[in-house]
């Protein structure tokens, strides 16, 4: 042990030239971290078609329901607790969004989704998650509604569209 607080003491300098070094790497990684993270502000939640609906969708609504656009799938479908395989139900559901949610203005709980199918919804993978998505829809008994993208949308018929699934 002596012989060890012996070379210790003869070689402070060193150590202690390897400490500053140390300390000065530590800081230099520290100062080297990005000052900002790397994400962007999207923009805009919905596409110019999905505003053009939307605009209609509120007037059709009026203060009947509380809208809520590009809400996740997650965010209104769970997986029951018991299930084996609750983790594989639940990623097929965690990156996917509903166009639009109405929802009782009371208590905010989702009572009709709906979906705005563009030419996007025809090809072969969109076919089959749209499948998918209604399958999981009418699994929760949570009515959704497609409507395909238009120029333009008559408030009335989709009042009359959401009263039909009601």
């Amino acid at each position: 042990m002596e012989a060890v607080i012996e070379s210790l003491i003869a070689w402070w300098p060193f150590w202690l030239g390897l400490a500053i070094l140390a300390a000065l790497i530590l800081l230099m990684q520290i100062w080297a971290l990005p000052r900002n993270l790397p994400y962007l502000a999207r923009g805009q939640l919905v596409t110019k078609s999905e505003l053009k609906f939307y605009k209609s969708l509120s007037k059709a609504v009026q203060d009947d329901f509380q809208i809520f656009a590009m809400v996740r799938i997650a965010d209104l479908l769970r997986v029951e607790k018991n299930n084996k395989h609750r983790r594989k139900w639940l990623n097929k559901i965690l990156a996917k969004h509903i166009d639009f949610v109405l929802c009782d203005p009371g208590t905010l709980k989702p009572l009709v989704c709906i979906e705005l199918d563009d030419i996007s919804h025809q090809r072969p993978e969109r076919i089959e998650r749209d499948k998918f998505v209604n399958q999981a829809f009418k699994s929760a008994q949570l009515p959704l509604l497609r409507i395909p993208t238009q120029p333009e949308y008559r408030s009335r018929e989709i009042r009359e569209l959401i009263e039909s699934v009601r």
